[in-house]
Order: structure tokens, then sequence, then C-alpha cells
């Protein structure tokens, strides 16, 4: 939907190109989600968690800046929801990496 309808029943209604966007970045990040989900391995989790701890960064960035130049809810829920994601994908890098710590396997 939000490839080909941005701008239909946009919650953000402020941007329909932005949800094209979103749209564009869920499909790019897809295919590294089903790799790490196909073959466990250490080293792609880790990739694919900076890129989502990196993307969310900038998306909860962006957001933060909008709500700051205008204040809206929008912003608001983009930046927190973004942020909080960040900080659990974080905590769950660094549970996995002290499982692997205790396990013996390759933490590094």
């Amino acid at each position: 939907m939000n490839l080909i309808f941005e701008e239909y029943g946009s919650v953000y209604g402020l941007a329909p190109y932005w949800q094209r966007e979103i749209g564009f970045w869920n499909l790019a990040i897809l295919p590294l989600r089903i790799a790490v989900n196909i073959k466990y391995d250490w080293f792609y989790l880790r990739m694919t968690l900076l890129a989502l701890i990196l993307g969310g960064l900038g998306f909860g960035t962006n957001h933060l800046i909008g709500y700051l130049a205008k204040i809206n809810q929008a912003n608001l829920l983009g930046w927190v929801e973004n942020y909080l994601l960040v900080g659990l994908w974080m905590i769950g890098w660094v549970l996995e990496y002290r499982t692997r710590q205790k396990s013996g396997a390759e933490a590094a």
C-alpha cells in the first residue's frame, strides 16, 4: 500500500511521498531479515541489526527534527517509536552477545 497509494489514508498527512519511501525501505530490508531467519549466522544477524539501528536512528532523528520544527502527533509518534525500536534492537544485540559468550560461541 505504501508504494502505490501513498496518499490514500495516510495517518501522517504531511508528505504523501514519505509513505512511498517507507515502502521502499521495507522492501530493501526484507532480504536481510529473510536471510537471517534462514541461516542464523552471527555475522548476518549483526549486520541486520546494524542496518536496522542506523535506519531507525535516521528515521527517528528525521521525525525529531520535524517535531521540533512544528509540533504534531505524527512526528512525535515517529520519533518515540523509532528510538524505542533502536533501544530494543540494541538490548537484543547485547543479550545475544552475552548468550554467545557464555556458550563459548564466537562473540566477536
